[in-house]
C-alpha cells in the first residue's frame, strides 16, 4: 500500500489523467446501461429481421439510401421521425432495428424513438458499413437514366491529308 501512495506522489499527473479515464469509463458504461435500445451486431440483426419480422428503419439521407441499403429497409429520414411519422407510430409494439451508413445517427434517432413510446428499439453497430463489410445483401436504387443508354454524337472523319 506504501508503494501506491509513493506512486501517486511521484506522478500526480499520470494518477490523476488514470482518474479522469476512469470516470469517463464508468460513465460511458452507466449510461449504456441506462438507455432503452440496444445496440446490436449484424448476426443479430439477421435474426431480429428473419425470425421476429422487425421493422428495418435506414435514417440515413437520400443519397446514401439510395446508393444501398438493407433489404425491405424503410426510409425513415431524421426529420421524419422528429416530426412522429403517423405510419411509424402505428408500430411501437414491433421491434425496431434502426440504422445509418456508418452508425452515427442511428443512435440518436433510436433515443428519439423511445421517447415517441417504442419499446424494442434495436441500433445495428457500425451502421450499412459493417452490415456490407459483415457481406450481407443489400438493394441499390438504380438511377432512372441509369438505363437509358446516352448517345454521343458521332465523330466527324476528316479527310485524308495528300502529303504529296
Amino acid at each position: 500500500m506504501e508503494r501506491i501512495l509513493e506512486f501517486i506522489g511521484n506522478h500526480p499527473i499520470l494518477t490523476g489523467l488514470f482518474a479522469v479515464v476512469l470516470a469517463a469509463w464508468i460513465a460511458w458504461e452507466l449510461a449504456r446501461l441506462a438507455r432503452k435500445w440496444r445496440e446490436i451486431g449484424t448476426r443479430e440483426a439477421v435474426r431480429l429481421i428473419n425470425q421476429d419480422d422487425a421493422l428495418v428503419l435506414d435514417v440515413s439521407n437520400s443519397a446514401d439510401h439510395a446508393a444501398g441499403h438493407i433489404i425491405g429497409a424503410v426510409h425513415m429520414p431524421p426529420s421524419r421521425i422528429e416530426a412522429g411519422d403517423q405510419k411509424l407510430l402505428k408500430r411501437k409494439d414491433d421491434p425496431v432495428l434502426v440504422y445509418c451508413k456508418n452508425g452515427q445517427i442511428s443512435p440518436q434517432m433510436a433515443n428519439r424513438l423511445v421517447k415517441l413510446g417504442f419499446t424494442n428499439v434495436h441500433v445495428l453497430s457500425g451502421g450499412l458499413a459493417q452490415w456490407i463489410s459483415d457481406q450481407q445483401p443489400v438493394s441499390r436504387h438504380k438511377s432512372k437514366s441509369a438505363g437509358k443508354k446516352k448517345e454521343r454524337p458521332k465523330k466527324k472523319k476528316k479527310a485524308p491529308v495528300d502529303t504529296e
